[in-house]
């Protein structure tokens, strides 16, 4: 699906500046020493916090923000704004915040943590002082404000104004602190859209974690058919929709996967899914050519379905399949039939 530029910057700006502003009016003692503002004190990073924010001007303003994935200094954010979603990586420091890479039609919940940054560009960068500026390309970024009230659906903040100009284009960003992007404006050419806080917190104590249908394929008491099953799971910061899958399948409703067997590794390229499972895989399946056959069956569909693949490729140990009965090459693609 072919974004427009407007679109692709909503996103962009949704997904990095979840930081902070703080709720109501508050005034420092005159006389006690002026605190040194960190940017990490506007950009929280905790697990299971969520951002809803209301759209204004354009189908692809507001949706949902929630926090993927935390490691060390890096984060990733997955933003819902109801036509796709989009997931993004940063890298927070005192010295500011940055996106590293950015993924489109992020539907699976795959940790990017780890992957090679692909990009630098700074959303918040140190000192948090009105004047500092800084470049990301053609557009320039000044905070103008650090005190700027913006009364929003999730209630009235203090904030720090961000604005980055480049042409026609302006976008205007409030950070309050520990909470993150109240709201933001975009201007172009005669357009203006925002997007406005509408609620935020923690989405285990609101209990709004995330959730995903899932299918679940298994084999039939009698052995000569697949059954499918529909299954809600509620996600948690830190939990990828493979991990989730892999466990449904150890269940003993479905009794798929030996509790032993281990998923080694997931690859999707170009619509093919690599699954590489440890040898508990075979040794541990006792079964007769008939069953096996419905279990490597549920394995293919139950993940290839899940995660929108064409095809999958099964292996064992970094090789290809091998059993009494069955035997697929390293790189042979079983076909997803569901």
């Amino acid at each position: 699906m072919q974004k427009t530029f407007l679109a692709i910057a909503i996103i962009l700006v949704l997904s990095v500046v979840f930081t902070g502003c703080t709720r109501g009016n508050q005034s420092p003692e005159s006389s006690l020493p002026k605190e040194e503002i960190k940017v990490t004190d506007y950009f929280p990073v905790s697990e299971n916090l969520y951002w809803e924010y209301e759209g204004i001007g354009n189908e692809f303003a507001g949706g949902r923000v929630d926090i993927e994935f935390i490691e060390g200094n890096r984060v990733q954010f997955s933003h819902d704004n109801g036509g796709t979603v989009t997931a993004k990586v940063f890298e927070v420091s005192n010295e500011g915040v940055k996106l590293i890479n950015s993924i489109e039609e992020s539907y699976y919940r795959i940790n990017y943590l780890a992957e090679e940054p692909t990009r630098e560009e700074y959303y918040l960068k140190s000192p948090i002082e009105e004047g500092n500026s800084w470049q990301d390309g053609s557009i320039v970024w000044t905070i103008e404000s650090l005190n700027e009230k913006v009364k929003v659906p999730a209630g009235e903040f203090t904030c720090v104004k961000v604005v980055g100009r480049a042409g026609e284009f302006v976008l205007e960003r409030y950070f309050a602190k520990g909470v993150g992007l109240v709201k933001q404006k975009f201007v172009s050419d005669n357009m203006t859209v925002e997007d406005n806080l509408s609620k935020f917190g923690n989405a285990e104590e609101d209990n709004c974690l995330p959730a995903k249908e899932l299918a679940v394929y298994y084999p039939s008491k009698n052995v000569d058919k697949l059954l499918e099953d529909r299954v809600v799971e509620k996600f948690k910061t830190g939990e990828t929709l493979v991990e989730k899958i892999t466990e449904l399948l150890k269940d003993k409703k479905y009794r798929v996967l030996s509790k032993n067997t281990r998923l080694l590794e997931m690859k999707k390229e170009e619509g093919i899914l690599r699954l590489n499972f440890s040898k508990e895989l075979i040794t541990e399946m006792n079964a007769g050519s008939g069953y096996e056959a419905l279990l490597i069956d549920s394995i293919v569909n139950t993940y290839g379905h899940n995660f929108g693949a064409e095809g999958v490729i099964l292996n064992v140990e970094g090789k290809g399949y091998e059993s009494g009965h069955f035997l697929f090459g390293k790189d042979e693609v079983l076909k997803v039939g569901r």
